[in-house]
């Protein structure tokens, strides 16, 4: 017999033990609490839709966005119950058997364990976003970054993403000094 098949075993015995008409209290394990620094963050990963010409050559690999959602939860006065209302519905969450979640997504205690499952997704999709908060915030240098990765320079090594985000930096650096 395995640990598995003996665990299952354990399970039903207690189950059956149990009188199945009373319902069980809620125990710290089971009802959802938040943890003291309040916010979730939910990761979502979404594609851009296109029209696809079916004559094309050349199919285009889908466009994704990534967002990532901080959550905070209300107890409903009512029903005792932490809700979230998304706009359209309240969302409670719900245990899995490793982590809480709201809907089919997995809600995620820190901001850097969302960032990190948003990398794990982006890599597997085979995309990478270069942050703007992570470029300098010397304007020589951010000018010297864009103009080796420009796009018509024809340098087999110019990253167009960095490019992007450069002009992106240096834009929202102009605005904040106006």
């Amino acid at each position: 017999m395995t640990n598995a098949q003996r665990r299952a075993l354990i399970r039903m015995a207690e189950m059956n033990s149990a009188s199945n008409d009373s319902k069980p209290e809620p125990t710290h394990s089971s009802a959802f609490c938040p943890h003291e620094a309040g916010a979730y963050y939910l990761v979502t990963v979404g594609n851009v839709g296109k029209i696809i010409n079916l004559l094309a050559m050349e199919i285009e690999p889908p466009v994704h966005t990534y967002t990532i959602t901080t959550i905070h939860f209300e107890q409903d006065a009512d029903t005792g119950k932490w809700i979230w209302f998304d706009g359209k519905e309240k969302l409670s969450p719900r245990k899995n058997q490793d982590s809480w979640r709201l809907g089919s997504k997995k809600l995620y205690d820190t901001r850097e364990g969302a960032e990190a499952e948003l990398q794990r997704v982006m890599v597997k999709n085979g995309d990478r976003v270069t942050k703007v908060h992570d470029l300098p915030d010397d304007m020589t240098k951010l000018k010297k970054i864009r103009s080796a990765h420009h796009p018509d320079r024809n340098n087999p090594d110019s990253d167009h993403d960095l490019y992007q985000s450069v002009i992106e930096k240096i834009d929202r650096m102009r605005a904040v000094s106006v």
